[in-house]
């Protein structure tokens, strides 16, 4: 047999490849041909994960997933129906005194008697609404009624004696250590977390931040929440606020901090992240940038500059706060009105 044969030029010298002229042939070109595109479809599959890798670091680099204290937002329409209506108040109040989240506080009561349905002493001595041993008790008791009296059955005594303990138990810079000093147990501590999260989606960090522009500019153009992408045109989440100003309007730290990033990152454009050991704060879209990276920032202190770098319709300060690596409303957060109210 004499195939035929056909040339193809590749780079600066020619190759002979015979076209295949038997079954044999053409079955072993179909899978040279098959192993060319799994290799393809590998390539590309690199590429995207590669991709996908890049993106997420920018995002978990606002966290870095320490476990940090916060407070809590507004109940859940699951927390509306589920705790009871005289008690909801009381843990609401225990978080602006105490600065621990209202919802794990409700959370602990949830789980050791139910809201009070079961508040029978536990075989370990357990006493009260939230299920105090009588020493502990003694240790952190609050009169939160102002009555004269320190009473563990007392809905407002126990909630306010257990946000005392868990905020003594250092709360504020590690709540899941706080919630563990409670209960000594590591299912204790998921299980309160889980029914916290339900209780209210958002977590606010501890303390307030100041607004990050001048005073005249305190107009939001949009809010933190799902919105319509104005430039790709379709619903996504957006993990900010947007605060129009003219481009070279100074911008603030809003709490003392540490400079965690300050040059670009991806679609925020030039960027600085302030890392305020209880959350972060981000500063996007900048036009110029006035810190270092590890440098140590005084809330008030101009960081930077607003402008309109990345991906953006005009200039505008994109402003973003983070808890324990997740995102939370900044507004529920910054001690100024924004001018939306």
């Amino acid at each position: 047999m004499n195939p035929m044969m056909v040339a193809i030029r590749v780079g600066a010298g020619d190759k002979i490849w015979p076209l295949a002229s038997s079954g044999k042939e053409r079955e072993n070109f179909a899978l040279r041909i098959e192993h060319v595109l799994v290799i393809i479809v590998g390539l590309i599959l690199v590429a995207l994960l590669s991709c996908f890798l890049i993106f997420s670091s920018v995002i978990s680099g606002l966290g870095n997933g320490r476990n940090q204290g916060f407070r809590s937002g507004a109940p859940t329409a699951f927390a509306v129906a589920d705790i009871p209506p005289q008690f909801l108040p009381v843990f609401l109040r225990a978080q602006e005194k105490y600065g621990v989240s209202w919802a794990v506080l409700a959370a602990i009561c949830r789980v050791e008697t139910e809201f009070g349905k079961n508040v029978a002493v536990s075989e370990a001595g357990a006493i009260g609404l939230m299920q105090f041993m009588p020493a502990t008790f003694e240790q952190y008791k609050q009169d939160g009624d102002s009555d004269g009296v320190y009473d563990p059955h007392n809905p407002r005594d126990a909630i306010y004696s257990a946000a005392n303990m868990l905020k003594a138990g250092g709360f504020s810079t590690d709540p899941r250590g706080a919630i563990f000093n409670y209960n000594h147990a590591r299912w204790y501590v998921n299980k309160i977390m889980d029914f916290a999260a339900q209780y209210s989606s958002m977590a606010i960090p501890v303390g307030n931040g100041l607004w990050p522009l001048p005073a005249q500019h305190i107009r939001i153009e949009s809010g933190y929440g799902t919105r319509r992408h104005p430039i790709r045109q379709r619903y996504h989440f957006h993990d900010g606020i947007d605060i129009p100003a003219p481009v070279g309007t100074p911008v603030m730290a809003v709490q003392d901090g540490r400079v965690d990033w300050n040059r670009e990152k991806g679609e925020y454009g030039l960027c600085v992240v302030l890392d305020h050991g209880g959350c972060r704060s981000l500063y996007a879209h900048l036009s110029g940038i006035t810190v270092k990276s590890g440098e140590a920032v005084k809330a008030g202190q101009v960081i930077g500059f607003v402008g309109s770098t990345g991906l953006s319709t005009g200039p505008h300060l994109h402003f973003s706060v983070y808890v324990n690596g997740q995102p939370s409303n900044p507004e529920e957060w910054l001690a100024a009105s924004s001018g939306n109210s």
